[in-house]
């Protein structure tokens, strides 16, 4: 199945950059300069995905980068000093959030891994910068402590905030798809979560990916 990518660039040599990369690894992809004529293009051509390239948006333009969310899935690559205000971005309805200083491979995984996986993607810089926001303000609503997980469920959990696919968990894990499934199941019910994508928010902003993590590492 071919995968429709809208790149939203308003520099024009770097647009056209991007567009011959992602043709490379097969993905039909298409070039626009300004805000509103990605939103006209997105109207006409239904894509799997939209990457917006800074500047032509940056994590502050929060009201256009909502709009383009509600029309396909949205990967932001943004400038290195902002990455750390990425959950700004994901709360408003952006999967994935990358800096332009990422390698390239990066960016085709995870266009596919937004279109074929319902899931968000924070980077490192915005996960230790949650952390200290969570030491600086009240706490977040709390979310299951890590235990009430399963160990599996744990490690299914951790590998759904990698953006990973049922495929790639299953082959991680050794385990069968049907069991994968199953296991995000048990995960979505217990974190009270319609969807993987809110799973992973929840987990992030609650601290229980950190919690779960430190468990991992504490196993023998």
């Amino acid at each position: 199945m071919s995968m429709r990518i809208l790149l939203c660039c308003d520099k024009l040599i770097l647009g056209a950059g991007m567009q011959a990369l992602l043709g490379q690894h097969g993905l039909e992809a298409h070039t626009k300069t300004s805000v509103r004529s990605t939103v006209a293009a997105a109207k006409e051509m239904t894509p799997d995905a939209i990457v917006v390239v800074a500047p032509a948006l940056s994590i502050d333009d929060t009201h256009e980068l909502a709009e383009l969310s509600g029309m396909a899935k949205v990967i932001l690559l943004a400038r290195p000093d902002t990455t750390s205000r990425a959950f700004e971005a994901l709360r408003i309805g952006v999967r994935a959030v990358l800096s332009l200083e990422d390698p390239p491979e990066e960016l085709i995984r995870m266009i596919k891994t937004v279109i074929e996986v319902d899931a968000i993607v924070a980077p490192l810089t915005a996960r230790k910068a949650l952390d200290q926001l969570r030491t600086e303000q009240p706490p977040a609503p709390a979310a299951p402590p890590a235990g009430a997980l399963t160990p599996r469920e744990a490690e299914v959990m951790l590998l759904l905030a990698q953006g990973r696919s049922n495929a790639e968990i299953a082959e991680k894990l050794s385990i069968s798809n049907t069991t994968v499934r199953s296991h995000v199941h048990h995960v979505l019910r217990k974190l009270d979560a319609g969807t993987r994508a809110r799973a992973v928010a929840i987990a992030y902003e609650t601290g229980l990916i950190d919690a779960m993590e430190r468990q991992v590492e504490r196993r023998p």
